[in-house]
Formats: C-alpha cells, sequence, structure tokens
C-alpha cells in the first residue's frame, strides 16, 4: 500500500507528514491552527478576512489579515513542498482537492458514521469500528490549542465520539464482553460527569456481573455529583434504577439522607476568602503558578473551602484533581502524585499519553500497563534521571495544556518528601498555561526538618506562598448552617448557644446536629460524643463494616472492602448505603484503586470509629485487611507493600510484617525514596527489638541494617550517628551469627574507617572487598574495591598507589552499572574515583593532567546528575581549585555546592569554603569566623574521610588571603603535628610557616606546592 502524499494529525499534538517522511515542524502554532481550521471546514475555499478573524479574533480586520499574510509568508518560505497542498489566493485560501491532505479526524469521522439495522454480522463490524473510533477519540483535537474557533468543532466531535461509546459498550454489552463494556462506560461517565445515562449503564453493568457494591458506589457518585455542580438529586429513572440493587424487600419509604447532597449543600460564610481565591486564580489565569495553603484547627473547613473552590474552578473550564496526604497509614512515596492520575479528570489524559511517559507513570500506577499493553514496564534508572523523566511525565499528564489547572493537597503536613519535590517542581517549571497548588494544613504538625515545613521555607524564599487562615463561625453563619439540617425554626438563641459549645467550628456543628442535639435537652456538642451518638443508631452488621472501613483507612477501596468484609452482598450494599447517606462516609472519585473508593467525611469520624473498636477486634480486622491485599495483583500488591506491612503490624503479627517492610523498603529504593526507606527498615528494626534473641531473629535484624546502610549515607553522608552505630551492629550481629560480612557492609566498615582516619583497617577492608569481586566475578565490586583502596592510600599520602587504584576502578567501570552501584553503594564511582584523582595529579605535579581529570568528574557527574555523586565531584574540584590557586574555579564550584541546598557530602565543608570565598571578598572578620566555626564542628578526626585535614587546609589559605599572620602559622602548625591525611599539604605548610620565620609578611599571597610528594614523610612541627 503506497502511503498518502501528506497525512495530518489532529487529534491530541499537531503533526504534520510529507511524502511519509518524519513529522514537519511548522513555523508557528498559528501555521498549525490555519491548516486545522482548512482541514476542518471541509478544505474550502475560505475568505482570508473570516479566516484571519477566527485566528485572531481580538485583533482588528487589518491586523489580522496582516497576521495571516505574516504567517503565510513564512510557512511557504519554510516549507516550499506546502504549496502541493495548498492553495493562497489574494482573496481567498482553499486546499487542493487533487492532492488531498489526510486526518485522523477524518478517519475518526468514518469510523462513526454505518449505524444500521442491527444484525449479528453488523454487530461484529460495527463493534471493530468503534473500538477504533473509541481509540482514536481518547485524544482530544488539538489539545494544546485554545482557538474560540476550535470550540464548537470539539463540542461536536466530543459529543459523537460519546455517543460512539455508549453505543460500544452496549454492544459488547450484548456480546457478552462486560468487562470490556464497563471500561468504556466508565470513560463515558468520566467524560460526561453530569451524564445520567451513563451512571445507569455503568450500574447495569457492574449488577450484571455481580458487583452491585460497585453499582451502588456509581449512584453515590451521580449524587454527589449532580449535588455538588447543579444543586439538583438524581432523576427518578437512576433513582429507581439505584433502589433496584438494594437488597428486597425495600421499604416503602426509606429514610432520607441527613442532606440532599455529599456536602452539607452551598459553602456557608467563607466570603472573604473565598474572594481572595478567586482573585488568585485568577491571576494564574493569565500565566503562571501560585501555591495557597489553607490553615486552621481541625473541623475548621479547610478541605470543605477547597472542594467549592475545585468545584467553581471546575465551571470555568479548569483542569482539576485532589489528592489527600494520610498521615496514619505513613507517607507513601509520591502519594499526591498517584492520587492526581488515578483522578477522574487526569486518567483519560494518562490513558491517551506517548508510551514512554506512560511506562514512567506505571512505577506510581502499576495497572496502568494493562490497559496499554503497547508501553514498556519501566526500567530502573539513576536517581537524577529517574526523577527528571517522571516529574516530566506526570506534568504532561496533570497540567492541562490549554487551560489553567487547580491541584489540591489535603493535609500538607503529612506530605511525603518525594511529592513535596514533584510540587515544588511544578511550580518551578509552571508547565502550561497557569497552575494553582491549594494545600491544606495545621502548622502544629508541620516540624522543622519535615518534607511540609522545608517545601514552605523554600516556596517562602521564591514569595510564592499566600496562606489563609480559617477562623470560627459566627452565631449568624451558625444559624444558617443549622437550618439546613434542623429546619427553619432553628433560632438565633439556639444558635449562640450551639457555638458556644461548638466554638463555631463547623464540622462540630454538623455533628451535633445530626446526633440531635438540642439546646433543652442538652445533647453533647463534642464531635467525639456526637459522632458515638451517630454510630450507635447503626445496626450491628454496619458498624462492624464501619469499623472495618476504619481499619483500612481514611480512604477504603471498594475491592479491598469486599474481600476483607466476610459478609454477602446484600449485607454490603445495605452497609454501605446506610454508611453513605448517615453521611459518615461520602465516595471518592478515582481513589486508591482506581475502580472506586470512599472516604470518611472527616478523619476525626474516622478516629472515633477506630477509637470506638476494641484492641482485640483492631487485631482481627488488620489481619483480615493485609489478607485482602495480599490477594491483590502482583504488581499492586508490590506498590502497597507498605500498607500490608503496617495491616500485619496491627495485626499482631510481627514476623510476617517485618518481611514486608523490608519488602517496601526495597520498592521505596527503586523509587529513589530514600527517607521512606529508610523509615520503613526502621519500623522494622522497631518491631524485631521486642522479639526475643534467636538466631533467627539476629539474620533477620542483620539484613535489614545491611539494607539501611545506602539510603542513610545518601540522607545523612557520613556525619549520622545512625550511621555509625549501624555498622557497630552488623559487626556485632555478624560476630554473633559467625557470617562473613556483605559486600555493601565491607564497604560501608571502610568508608567508616577512613572517617575515623583508621587507614590500616580501611586498607584491609578493601583488600577483603576485592578479594569477595575477585572470587564471584563481580565487576561492579571489583571496581568499589579499587575506590576504596585509592581513597585509603590517598589520605594516607601514599599518591603514586592512589593514582594507580584509581585509574583502576576507572578502567573496569561499566556505565551500564552507574544505577547498581547508585542503589547499592549511594554514589558514583567514576564521578568519585576521576575526581578525586584530580587531587591525586596535582600532588604528583601533574596539574594538566589534574585539570583535565577534575573537567572530566564534572562533565560525568553533570551526565548522570546523581545530586550525592556531584557534591563529590564538586567538593574535590573546589578543592583541587584553592591548591592551584584558580579563584575563579573555586567561586564556581562553592556557588555549585551551595546550589545543591541538600544531600551534601559536609555542611561543614561547603561552610569553609563559603567563609573562604567571603574572605576573598574583603570580609576577612566574617569570612575567617565561618571557617573557623566548620573547623571546631569537625573536631581533631571529622565526620568524613580526612576532613579535618580539608578544613584546616581551608582555614590556612583563607588566614594567608586575610593576611592573618597568627592565624596563618597556628593554621599551618596544626597541620604539620597531625600527620596522616595532614602530610597532604605538610609542603605548603613547610612554606608558609618558612615565610613566617623569616619575617615575609602573608598577606594574600596563595602558597601552592605541587609535585613535591615522592616520597613524603612524616614531618615535625
Amino acid at each position: 500500500m503506497v502511503d498518502p502524499p501528506g497525512t495530518v494529525r489532529l487529534l491530541g499534538r499537531f503533526e504534520l507528514r510529507l511524502d511519509g517522511e518524519d513529522p514537519t515542524p511548522l513555523t508557528s502554532a498559528r501555521a498549525e491552527s490555519v491548516l486545522a481550521l482548512l482541514l476542518l471546514e471541509g478544505g474550502g475555499p475560505l475568505p482570508r478576512a473570516s479566516v484571519a478573524s477566527a485566528i485572531w479574533p481580538d485583533s482588528t480586520e487589518g491586523q489580522a489579515r496582516t497576521n495571516l499574510r505574516h504567517v503565510l509568508h513564512d510557512l511557504r518560505r519554510g516549507l516550499p513542498s506546502i504549496d502541493r497542498f495548498l492553495e493562497v489566493r489574494p482573496d481567498q485560501l482553499r486546499l487542493r482537492p487533487e492532492v488531498r491532505l489526510h486526518t485522523d479526524v477524518a478517519l475518526l469521522e468514518g469510523l462513526l458514521s454505518g449505524r444500521g439495522t442491527a444484525t449479528e454480522g453488523r454487530d461484529v463490524a460495527r463493534l471493530h469500528a468503534l473500538r477504533e473510533a473509541a481509540a482514536l477519540g481518547a485524544a482530544e483535537l488539538l489539545e494544546d490549542h485554545d482557538d474560540e474557533w476550535l470550540r464548537q468543532h470539539r463540542e461536536r466531535l466530543r459529543r459523537r465520539v460519546q455517543d460512539a461509546i455508549a453505543e460500544l459498550a452496549t454492544l459488547c454489552e450484548r456480546a457478552g464482553a462486560v468487562d470490556e463494556a464497563v471500561r468504556h462506560a466508565e470513560r463515558l461517565q468520566r467524560a460526561d460527569p453530569l451524564r445520567e445515562d451513563a451512571y445507569r449503564l455503568l450500574m447495569r453493568l457492574h449488577a450484571a456481573r455481580g458487583d452491585r457494591a460497585r453499582a451502588a458506589r456509581v449512584y453515590h457518585q451521580c449524587a454527589s455529583t449532580l449535588g455538588r455542580e447543579l444543586g439538583i438529586e438524581p432523576s427518578r429513572d437512576t433513582r429507581a434504577a439505584y433502589d433496584a440493587l438494594l437488597p428486597s424487600p425495600v421499604p416503602a419509604r426509606r429514610e432520607a439522607p441527613e442532606a440532599s447532597t455529599a456536602d452539607a449543600g452551598p459553602l456557608v460564610g467563607r466570603r472573604r476568602e473565598r474572594g481572595r481565591l478567586e482573585a488568585l486564580w485568577r491571576g494564574v489565569e493569565a500565566g503562571g503558578s501560585r501555591f495557597v495553603l489553607i490553615s486552621g484547627d481541625p473541623g475548621i473547613g479547610k478541605s470543605r473551602l477547597a472542594e467549592d473552590v475545585g468545584t467553581w474552578c471546575r465551571r470555568r473550564g479548569a483542569r482539576v484533581a485532589q489528592a489527600r496526604c494520610h498521615l496514619a497509614e505513613g507517607p507513601l512515596a509520591y502519594g499526591v502524585a498517584t492520587a492526581w492520575l488515578r483522578a477522574e479528570a487526569v486518567w483519560p489524559a494518562v490513558l491517551g499519553m506517548d508510551p514512554s511517559h506512560v511506562s514512567e507513570l506505571a512505577r506510581l500506577v502499576p495497572e496502568l500497563l494493562a490497559e496499554r499493553p503497547d508501553a514498556a514496564p519501566p526500567v530502573l534508572l539513576g536517581e537524577a534521571e529517574q526523577r527528571r523523566r517522571l516529574f516530566e511525565a506526570v506534568a504532561a499528564a496533570v497540567v492541562s495544556p490549554v487551560h489553567a489547572t487547580l491541584v489540591v493537597v489535603d493535609d500538607l503536613h503529612a506530605v511525603d518528601r518525594e511529592s513535596a519535590r514533584l510540587l515544588h517542581y511544578l511550580l518551578r517549571e509552571h508547565p502550561g498555561p497557569g497552575l494553582l497548588v491549594l494545600a491544606t494544613g495545621r502548622h502544629e504538625e508541620m516540624d522543622s526538618g519535615d518534607a511540609a515545613h522545608d517545601l514552605l521555607t523554600r516556596l517562602h524564599a521564591r514569595d510564592a506562598v499566600d496562606e489563609i487562615e480559617l477562623g470560627p463561625l459566627d452565631a449568624r453563619e451558625v444559624v444558617v448552617l443549622a437550618r439546613r439540617l434542623a429546619g427553619p425554626r432553628f433560632t438565633t438563641a439556639r444558635a449562640r448557644r450551639l457555638v458556644d459549645e461548638t466554638e463555631g467550628n463547623p464540622l462540630f456543628v454538623l455533628e451535633a446536629l445530626r446526633a440531635g442535639w438540642t439546646a433543652t435537652a442538652g445533647t453533647t456538642a463534642r464531635v467525639q460524643s456526637a459522632v458515638e451518638l451517630r454510630l450507635a443508631r447503626l445496626d450491628g452488621p454496619t458498624r462492624d463494616l464501619a469499623a472495618l472501613a476504619a481499619t483500612i483507612g481514611r480512604e477504603f477501596d471498594l475491592g479491598v472492602l469486599r474481600a476483607a468484609a466476610e459478609v454477602d452482598e446484600d449485607a454490603l450494599v445495605s452497609g454501605l448505603d446506610e454508611l453513605w447517606r448517615r453521611r459518615l462516609v461520602r465516595e471518592r472519585a478515582g481513589g486508591s484503586g482506581h475502580g472506586g473508593s470512599y472516604e470518611f467525611s472527616h478523619g476525626k469520624i474516622r478516629q472515633v470509629v477506630v477509637d470506638t473498636t476494641g484492641p482485640a477486634r483492631r487485631r482481627r480486622l488488620h489481619a483480615r485487611v493485609a489478607a485482602a491485599l495480599l490477594a491483590e495483583h502482583a504488581a499492586a500488591t508490590e506498590r502497597g507493600s507498605a500498607r500490608i506491612a503496617a495491616h500485619l503490624e496491627g495485626a499482631g503479627d510481627a514476623r510476617r510484617a517485618v518481611g514486608w517492610y523490608r519488602r517496601a523498603a526495597r520498592v521505596a529504593r527503586t523509587l529513589h525514596a530514600h527517607h521512606e526507606a529508610i523509615r520503613l527498615l526502621e519500623r522494622g528494626l522497631a518491631l524485631l527489638a521486642d522479639q526475643p534473641a534467636a538466631p533467627a531473629r539476629d539474620r533477620r535484624e542483620l539484613a535489614l541494617r545491611t539494607d539501611l546502610l545506602a539510603p542513610l549515607v545518601t540522607v545523612a553522608a557520613y556525619e549520622s550517628p545512625r550511621m555509625r552505630a549501624t555498622q557497630d551492629r552488623i559487626l556485632e550481629l555478624g560476630h554473633a551469627l559467625g557470617t562473613e560480612p556483605s559486600p555493601p557492609l565491607v564497604r560501608s566498615l571502610a568508608l567508616g574507617a577512613l572517617t575515623r582516619s583508621d587507614f590500616v583497617a580501611a586498607t584491609d577492608l578493601g583488600r577483603r572487598l576485592a578479594g569477595l569481586a575477585r572470587r564471584v566475578g563481580n565487576p561492579v565490586l571489583e571496581v568499589e574495591a579499587a575506590y576504596v583502596l585509592g581513597v585509603s592510600a590517598f589520605w594516607q599520602a601514599d599518591l603514586e598507589e592512589a593514582r594507580d587504584h584509581f585509574r583502576h576502578a576507572l578502567a573496569h567501570y561499566d556505565p551500564a552499572h552507574a544505577t547498581t552501584h547508585q542503589l547499592h553503594y549511594a554514589q558514583d564511582p567514576k564521578v568519585v574515583c576521576q575526581g578525586r584523582l584530580a587531587n591525586t595529579l596535582w600532588f604528583l605535579g601533574e596539574p594538566d593532567e589534574a585539570r583535565r581529570a577534575a573537567s572530566e568528574a564534572l562533565a560525568w557527574a553533570r551526565r548522570l546528575d546523581h545530586p550525592f555523586s556531584r557534591t563529590i565531584a564538586l567538593t574535590f574540584a573546589a578543592l583541587l581549585a584553592l591548591d592551584m590557586g584558580d579563584e575563579q574555579a573555586l567561586r564556581e564550584h562553592t556557588a555549585g555546592l551551595l546550589a545543591m541546598e541538600e544531600r551534601i557530602v559536609s555542611r561543614h565543608v561547603v561552610e569553609a569554603f563559603r567563609g573562604h570565598v567571603a574572605v576573598l571578598d574583603g570580609h576577612g572578620g566574617g569570612g575567617l569566623a565561618r571557617v573557623r566555626a566548620a573547623v571546631a564542628a569537625t573536631g581533631p578526626v571529622g565526620t568524613a574521610p580526612g576532613q579535618h585535614a580539608f578544613l584546616v587546609r581551608v582555614l590556612l589559605a583563607s588566614c594567608v588571603a586575610a593576611g592573618d599572620t597568627g592565624g596563618a602559622r597556628a593554621a599551618a602548625d596544626r597541620l604539620l603535628a597531625m600527620g596522616g591525611p595532614g602530610r597532604l599539604w605538610a609542603p605548603v605548610a613547610r612554606t608558609v610557616r618558612a615565610r613566617l620565620v623569616g619575617g615575609t609578611a602573608v598577606e594574600r599571597r596563595p602558597v601552592h606546592a605541587p609535585g613535591s610528594h615522592a616520597p613524603v614523610t612524616q614531618e615535625e612541627p
């Protein structure tokens, strides 16, 4: 088959191909719009004036025609072959009919047409056509354009595709392909959340495959959406379809829900706060990004205000995605992004993404691969590269390319560190026309060092944060709220009494009234007691279901609930219906299982349910939830391993919980979520600490502590007391068990010995690691062993041996193993060895080779973009620049270290370089104070290999630069007295001291002594 001479893709992003070649980029988005307009209008001819006014509706007629003339001129000059297809006349434009441009829209229109009398053969053909049409129609028409003229074409095509999907779902149902029919009906419901027939179709399909609980959830979602968006209830037909799902017999008069919609109607009060948020949103619509924190006491209405603003933004055409951070279940790496991706406003965009993006997103949403089999499973990458790709994919999915986007983060105080980094990236990059991040949280739960606290600190530094603090409702507002639930006769006097008892907290007001509060009866308005009263009105099975749901978490997936409930479908449907009508729970779009979930209306309600469940029963419920989670698909189980571990711990099954915590930590490490990996491993260790001593227990502890080595180094470098305690405990356990130390332990112990300046032990451990590498034929271990031996020789000033080891490591380094080095040993040995080789070559008198090696180390560090390795390269490049007297390079490398912000090798080293640069800038007093503070903080040994000598060397250079004769003498004497690593700079120290003894001034006279280390002997002061 011969390819058509020209094809244009209009679904998704514009793409033009001529003569079967690669896509041809056009000169501008306006040129794309001109061609698209002609294609969608049938090829023309169209008057130039009408084309110009359509593309530039806000310009004068003359300016619009001038703009069109320029676009056509640039298009024909940049792409001369377009004249084969496009005919440009003085008064009109048209596409040449004799050489046509073929479009995917035309193909879609052809597939959508052709409905006829239903027969078995025609049904099969129609199924094939509609499936192809549904796949084509998943992409938005010119998704990255927002032209006014395009909207009617987009809406017309959208309606046709939706009708086709409804027909496709019905045909699949008729053919017995109910699961496929469900997928199409879910897509239809997501595409138009106000289309009631889509909800009824989905309810019928779920019921047909025996899943009445999920069918009931669809109705709950329908009622919530219609109430929130339109202020109406579902139609009689939809309610009848729902009643048919409920257990028989249905009572003649069902008790009405406690509120007509999922919330308590329109937002009460908050007019000033709402106005401020609307103003901020309009600013975002004009472009840029903004972060807003809604703060206040629990129950004050933070989430309610965020939901209300989300509804308002959605009506203005915004893409809205919501996520909640879950502190009780522990922070899940990228938990916020996972929730966003499953949001109903985002999931269709996810399904239509490029396969490479889909592969990245499958790290967070494993079930995505089942729906996109064309996408490859994700592969493990280096930290920075993997994070970059993942962030780009999340941004492309969540942030609309055309309209402003609102993303909501509830309970920011519980955000995980990776999600915080993602939020900072989105706000910094703001890919798209505008982005507002609306968070809710409580300041008192944001401690210094937490992810939320650090995120807010960084955003405040960029002046990118607005904060809105909510206070209590006043008596007038309480009257409005109360009359919705208690009737129009609720008086102002009663409202004042209720305000006194509830302090105007909206949650307390609602719960008190739902529990039957009256001013005379004295019914308590405390939320704990109010919720307990409401729970007491439930029948036994429904209370049991509520307890199980609360055990799962604030949000609970319907599939997990069903698997753990141990009740029949009738009881499950009836219980869920009762909890929903009582407004104890509400449906949640998307959710943890994407297929459907609920959440407790407020975290306090869930906590009351948990607190009123006895400890023994809670343990049994945790065991049932863990079993249900274990029954999930393997990919989902891996992603949910931390939840499984937590439920096993809650069940009292510490042995199995420890194994799952270790498994969860491995999953976290594949996401380079180092803090979470540490948290999970330390949770497992805490459980082991309560178990009686035994060899099996000790072996499990040894495994956990060995796994802890790499993430600990990444997070805290060599300064962490936890690292030293972990190493000591591993040695103790290994000795007790009589086991040979593992390679990660041997390497870690070697670096620990280096940190303590125990170079004999470090060399011995390096040789043991080399022996292990040879014995098992492991090239990764061979490189790591050469690195350890090279560093050990370097700090002993055995420079020729250090050079040989570094070169051996570089010769055997394989870039394909870079990720393995990073995951298991926390850094890249090529970066480290190449950089340290540069320092070695300088001391050996090869300055040109030293510069070349340092440049190669920095280049490889930039290419890998592994933060920890890069800080090492910058640190030793700065040291080399100091030794060589290259002030410009020293400034550049110090600035690079300061820009890293986190995971630097040593903050003391960075502070010393910062102080030295200050001295060079003429701030001698303050600069020297910084350097001296860094030296004092590290003690006589330091907290990294050779660190103390390193810092004294910086102090010597700073004193010389500042003209501090006494300080220079003292620093020189310290270097000469310390031996060990100090011998590297003994020649410099001797030169400075000789000048001082000879009466030579040292003010701003740098001293460099390359090539004076052959051989090096111990110097006396």
